[in-house]
């Protein structure tokens, strides 16, 4: 009887209202856990991706600097029977740079994505494959200019062998190994160093 009684005595409105409360609050709850392990696993994959991205896009560099130093150049037979070699030798140089061009900027917004991910250090990264492209430029202007192609008449040109040489080396692929290869894959692995454990972690 005493059971009935104190049952009968609880205030089923308020009760019903503390419960649905307490639902409510549980449900935020849950949700505020599920919005930050799935925010948790975006970042996570945002990351990886931005990761992923570098690493290839600095491959696909390499692959477009190694392409501008292809040694391999084949001229049209009009142009070179029109006297215009040295020309169509720079035209092809210059599609070839605007294929890497294309390739470093694509590179660049990686790397903008990287500095804001991480810090300066992930942008620094790429620096030397700056350096490289750099100085692969300033190669192609000099192989020009020694073959007089920016001489004005009477104009006297430093094209002596050694100069020539030295210069060859940037210019021209011979292998995985030469001087300028080795400068290309020593930039490469520091974007590889900075980048690798970023994938590997996913």
């Amino acid at each position: 009887m005493s059971i009935c009684l104190t049952i009968s005595k609880i205030d089923w409105a308020i009760t019903k209202d503390v419960f649905a409360i307490i639902g409510t609050v549980s449900a935020i709850l849950i949700g505020v856990i599920g919005l930050n392990t799935w925010r948790r696993q975006l970042k996570g994959t945002s990351e990886y991706e931005v990761a992923k991205k570098a690493i290839l896009l600095t491959y696909e560099v390499e692959q477009a600097i190694q392409g501008v130093r292809n040694p391999m150049l084949h001229l049209p037979k009009d142009e070179v029977e029109a006297g215009r070699q040295l020309a169509a030798e720079q035209k092809i140089y210059s599609d070839r740079f605007a294929t890497l061009e294309n390739k470093w900027a694509e590179l660049q917004t990686i790397k903008l994505e990287s500095k804001v991910i991480w810090d300066i250090s992930a942008a620094d990264s790429f620096n030397g494959l700056r350096d490289i492209i750099g100085k692969l430029r300033g190669g192609i202007w000099l192989h020009f200019w020694m073959k007089g192609a920016y001489a004005g008449p009477g104009a006297t040109v430093d094209n002596s062998a050694k100069r020539k040489i030295e210069n060859d080396k940037v210019v021209y692929y011979t292998s995985e190994d030469d001087e300028f290869s080795l400068k290309i894959k020593h930039a490469v692995e520091h974007v590889e160093n900075f980048f690798k454990d970023k994938v590997r972690s996913k």
